[in-house]
């Protein structure tokens, strides 16, 4: 079985199909390596509005039905494909999936969440049961499919292994005690040992009691979310299962992300003909208006949101200029920082631009363009605006926290040859430890250093097949093991 075994991965978004935010590049990439190193393996999401209206899928299975609390709920399945050679399967039940968002209205959740992703969950149970298709292993993927872990542990005998994967533990996947009468486990499921949390029900919690292996996205965030500063209130839970906590760097799809190919951008460039950078630099100033000049332009790309530290932005915007440089920022976010930004901005207006949208191909013309690119989040399980902005030659700087600490390594002042650090790192969550990482960077700047740092970052391999070869590792170990129980009410 090891050398034939397939994977369901199941996602409550994929890239391209429906997109908020990094689950659905993981969702979109990870499987589809795995499948290239000889795995099979198929993607199970929602059939959301917007899915169905730019993707063509077909109908596999019809009549199929969900026990929901005291209803039979029916759905049918769809088959079509993500990005080239991935399988992708939709639970189409439109009365919970055909709607305008995939979790809400913009800034807002809906009511019923934790009754639809409970559904669907469900719904990817009775799949496994009822279609001849058979799989060795289930990987879920944050709180939206952490039920299918204790669903798959009242299986049976040929239950697939189950995997969790923690892509964000601020988000606990909260659901009213109530909701237990629609999941219908046995009442142990529910108790402290299970998914309890404070007087309702955590699906996060529920993918990390009863999964036989979890995996969070560095490893770094795998020890951080142990700690009661990064656990979110399931440090101690996380402690309990430790053994089975491992964590895997996210990867970068460089067939999206590479400088030399990437269509959105004005002039592509390498390592070998590095002229098109400072083309593009001067096409993304110009068409923000920014005016020309020499100093070193710095980007942040992300969530306007506490996590991403904007607040350290907006505190130290006054010193952050004062050493001479430009910034662009694009994202959208809390109204707050928002507000704060828009006046950081007409404060200096020959200096900042800020861009209130998700765009993707700004997004790249900017990383493209810059000279750095500013991190400093509060937390990160990841990141990746860091991968492609090493790709595209662009110094990141970091908040040493989360895959930030694993994939950035602090630039120190001297380097022996051929052994480059790749960025800047700092700890303290204050605005003078972003400033002094800022004004290092901005030393680099002016110094030959800063060309060699960047075309060395150029050549790092942060592709998502040397990811797949470490979910593989533990894929074999889970499935080589008997199974066993895996927490309360097994």
């Amino acid at each position: 079985m090891l050398d034939k075994f397939k994977v369901l991965f199941a996602s409550s978004e994929v890239a391209p199909l429906a997109q908020t935010g990094g689950l659905a590049e993981v969702a979109g990439s990870l499987p589809q390596a795995i499948t290239a190193l000889g795995y099979p393996t198929t993607v199970i999401m929602p059939a959301y509005r917007q899915t169905l209206a730019n993707f063509s899928f077909k109908k596999l299975y019809d009549g199929l039905k969900v026990p929901f609390g005291s209803l039979d709920l029916p759905f049918s399945i769809l088959e079509g494909q993500a990005r080239e050679n991935q399988r992708v399967l939709l639970i189409k039940y439109d009365p919970f999936f055909d709607r305008e968002g995939l979790y809400g209205p913009a800034g807002e959740a809906y009511p019923d969440n934790p009754a639809r992703f409970a559904f669907f969950s469900k719904a990817i149970i009775e799949t496994l049961k009822q279609i001849p298709e058979t799989f060795d292993l289930v990987v879920a993927n944050d709180w939206q499919t952490g039920l299918l872990m204790p669903l798959l542990n009242q299986f049976g005998p040929k239950a697939p292994a189950g995997l969790f994967i923690i892509h964000n533990q601020g988000f606990l996947g909260l659901a009213p005690a109530e909701t237990a009468e629609l999941i219908g486990l046995p009442e142990s499921y529910y108790a402290l040992e299970g998914m309890e949390y404070y007087g309702q029900l955590s699906y996060l919690k529920a993918g990390i009691v009863y999964s036989q292996a979890v995996v969070t996205v560095s490893p770094t965030y795998a020890r951080e979310i142990q700690s009661p500063e990064f656990g979110n209130g399931l440090d101690g839970v996380l402690r309990l299962h430790s053994n089975k906590l491992s964590g895997i760097v996210n990867g970068v799809d460089y067939l999206s992300w590479n400088p030399e190919t990437d269509l959105f951008i004005s002039h592509n460039y390498s390592r070998d003909d590095f002229a098109g950078k400072a083309q593009c630099k001067i096409s993304v100033k110009e068409q923000l208006k920014l005016p020309p000049s020499h100093r070193p332009l710095f980007s942040m790309v992300s969530r306007l949101t506490a996590q991403k530290g904007i607040s350290l932005v907006i505190e130290a915007g006054a010193e952050l200029f004062k050493l001479g440089l430009d910034l662009i920022i694009l994202g959208t976010g809390e109204p707050w920082f928002e507000e704060q930004l828009r006046a950081l901005m007409a404060a200096h207006p020959d200096n900042m631009r800020l861009i209130l949208a998700y765009d993707n191909k700004l997004a790249h013309q900017i990383i493209a363009g810059s000279d750095f690119t500013l991190v400093p989040s509060i937390y990160e399980p990841c990141g990746l605006i860091q991968l492609y902005s090493l790709r595209y030659g662009t110094i990141p700087i970091v908040r040493a926290v989360g895959g930030l600490n694993d994939t950035v390594r602090d630039f120190a002042g001297a380097n022996p040859e051929g052994l480059w650090d790749n960025g800047f790192k700092f700890s303290q969550f204050q605005p003078p430890a972003l400033t002094r990482a800022v004004r290092r960077a901005t030393e680099l700047y002016r110094s030959p250093d800063f060309k060699t740092m960047a075309l060395a970052n150029m050549a790092e391999d942060h592709s998502w097949s040397n990811s797949a070869k470490e979910y593989l590792k533990i894929f074999r170990k889970l499935l080589a093991q008997p199974p066993a129980p895996t927490g309360a009410g097994a």
